[in-house]
């Protein structure tokens, strides 16, 4: 592949990354809202709401994680045809940046948070499903 190619297809995929993440923010208004509706509803109904809510947080979570290392592996690719000579445009983009030219492209440390935020969200999603007193004097 050229390395126009590459950059279209980097372009491509932080395109999906930011839908995905405008898809995972919407759903947890939805979780909200939808916990709240139900909460009349009989245990065993919103114990498989919740058990679904955690099932589309952790499929939406797995495609984020998953685009990302898209990115970053189609960023180490030009990085190595930058540093061969057959990248220009991403040599002239490392070089602008501080980046070493034919380095391995790797995530920030704090994104290693994301598992963690996730289960975070899974287990407040299934508290707001199961457990909390909507109707309550604290509520």
């Amino acid at each position: 592949m050229t390395e126009l190619e590459l950059w279209n297809l980097a372009v491509e995929n932080r395109q999906v990354y930011g839908i995905y993440n405008l898809g995972y923010g919407m759903l947890s208004l939805v979780i909200i809202v939808i916990a709240y509706l139900v909460r009349h509803q009989p245990m065993w109904f919103r114990g498989a709401s919740a058990a679904i809510a955690v099932f589309f947080i952790f499929n939406t979570f797995t495609m984020l994680v998953t685009s990302q290392n898209g990115f970053f592996g189609l960023a180490t690719t030009l990085s190595s045809m930058a540093a061969e000579g057959n990248a220009p445009m991403m040599k002239a983009f490392m070089a602008a940046n501080g980046m070493s030219v034919g380095a391995p492209v790797t995530p920030p440390a704090w994104q290693a948070l994301g598992p963690l935020a996730m289960l975070a969200h899974a287990g407040l999603s299934v508290y707001l499903f199961v457990a909390a007193k909507w109707d309550g004097a604290n509520a």
